[in-house]
């Protein structure tokens, strides 16, 4: 009965009636809640619908730590399984630990673990995910979340992690001690559940004004300006929250809506975001929608001592040499902020665009070039490629790895041609992509089978571009995280 009581907390109704953003609907539930609720008198102790604190079970968002020490994993919980999601702490020394004799001259499982070689694909090991997972570091936070983001904090012995969820809706922010290395966002130990604090779901915790709209997906952080962007899968709005580096309480401060024109459905659909470059005054934030071909770019403003507020800038269409092209997914930018790697689904392609300033100060937004990619794809990452301390990555440039849900694949693209240099079988419903350049390794979440691929990136090695290390045994596929 208490997952049931949580199920109803997560639907907040109420605050939809007065929300001028958001159209009065209901979040899209599996047909399994019914199922729920008819075995409302079934007997259920709390171990049996608790997650697992040392499994995957649809991870979606990722992200690693600045110092590449750890990889956080939100686990969505898309069956309704058990009576929460999880964000899980992975180890990447653990992993490191696994893969040193795997990726020796002479490959060894390592003695004493639970790996075994894939039966399909030789040079792939695959280890149960309690073997990196560090026990006790996780939280419980509520279903079906899409993003995860990291906020580095004045106090450097901290971390704040950002969770969009769809399930309650709120934006849950965690603690991460590097010392003990755990999570936590409420009172306890252990594998506790965030407490109402740690969600934020009400503007300036004012009941008077609006709610967090419907169903948070896309998350931009920028740890040195204090705010967090947040996109709206349905409706087309976006919002932002204050999030001050010295680790006060964040609080959710704008929302903007109606960005969109609405598709057939009715949906406006904000997706993907990013800032153009992090930490620097009036920062451009870039916003995709999955029901127009235009890219819509907000600027943060906050007043001495105020709350961030959002203000619409200018925007641009995603056509280039493909007219017409709309559902835009991911974006990120090259490091100096002077490209943008967008992924579009309709058609599929990798559009680049300058981002670079003009005379005036203002982004360029000119389309540059495009690639065709995979059906259906959904994120994107930008792995740097040239690294002065090594030799060996001297001239390679930026690869943009985007994640293609339907095939089960990452592909690699060289933006200098721009081409498809590699394509990656990775798992099944791949959905984020979380690079650790300095370990030369890539860590995709399968969502559909509950597993993180890990992807070789040294370059020249027999193995670069291939999973050499599936984290979790496959398991049934479930709903797509979008």
């Amino acid at each position: 009965m208490k997952s049931i009581m949580k199920q109803n907390r997560t639907t907040r109704a109420h605050r939809f009636r007065s929300n001028p953003l958001v159209p009065l609907r209901r979040l899209r539930v599996p047909a399994v809640i019914a199922v729920t609720w008819l075995c409302a008198g079934c007997p259920a102790t709390g171990d049996e619908i608790r997650p697992p604190s040392d499994q995957f079970y649809f991870p979606t968002g990722m992200e690693m730590a600045p110092d590449e020490s750890v990889l956080f994993v939100a686990n969505a919980n898309s069956d309704l399984r058990y009576d929460s999601g999880a964000v899980s702490v992975v180890s990447l020394d653990r992993v490191d630990d696994l893969l040193t004799p795997w990726l020796a001259d002479d490959p060894a499982l390592p003695e004493g673990r639970d790996c075994d070689i894939d039966p399909s694909v030789p040079y792939t090991m695959v280890c149960d995910e309690r073997e990196v997972i560090l026990p006790g570091a996780g939280v419980r936070i509520g279903n079906f979340a899409t993003e995860l983001k990291v906020q580095t904090l004045a106090d450097d012995s901290i971390l704040r992690l950002f969770v969009a969820v769809r399930g309650d809706p709120s934006l849950t922010w965690i603690h991460y001690d590097k010392g003990k290395r755990d999570l936590s966002c409420a009172a306890g130990e252990g594998f506790t559940e965030c407490d109402d604090a740690h969600r934020l779901t009400q503007l300036r915790d004012d009941e008077d004004l609006i709610g967090l709209p419907d169903e948070p997906f896309g998350l931009f952080v920028d740890s040195g300006k204090g705010y967090v962007v947040v996109t709206h899968l349905s409706n087309g709005a976006v919002s932002v929250a204050n999030a001050p580096q010295d680790g006060s309480v964040p609080i959710l401060s704008d929302a903007v809506g109606n960005l969109f024109l609405a598709g057939a459905d009715g949906q406006r659909g904000a997706v993907g975001v990013a800032g153009r470059q992090p930490g620097t005054d009036n920062d451009r934030i870039y916003v995709t929608s999955r029901r127009e071909g235009r890219v819509q770019t907000l600027i943060v403003l906050r007043p001495a001592g105020g709350l961030p507020s959002l203000v619409p800038a200018e925007f641009f269409f995603m056509r280039g040499t493909v007219n017409p092209s709309d559902d835009g997914r991911g974006i990120a930018f090259s490091s100096d902020g002077n490209r943008a790697y967008i992924v579009n689904r309709v058609p599929a392609m990798l559009h680049i665009f300058d981002t670079s300033l003009d005379p005036l100060g203002v982004p360029r937004n000119e389309f540059m070039a495009s690639v065709e990619v995979c059906a259906e794809a959904s994120n994107l990452a930008v792995v740097p490629g040239d690294d002065p301390a090594d030799p060996e990555a001297r001239g390679r440039g930026d690869r943009i790895y985007v994640a293609c849900f339907r095939n089960g694949q990452i592909w690699s693209i060289d933006p200098r041609g721009p081409v498809v240099d590699a394509i990656i079988d990775v798992g099944r419903g791949p959905h984020a992509i979380a690079a650790a350049p300095g370990r030369k390794r890539l860590y995709v979440s399968n969502n559909l089978e509950g597993t993180v691929a890990v992807i070789d990136l040294r370059p020249e090695s027999n193995t670069e571009n291939r999973v050499v290390l599936r984290l979790g045994r496959p398991r049934s596929s479930g709903d797509d995280v979008e």
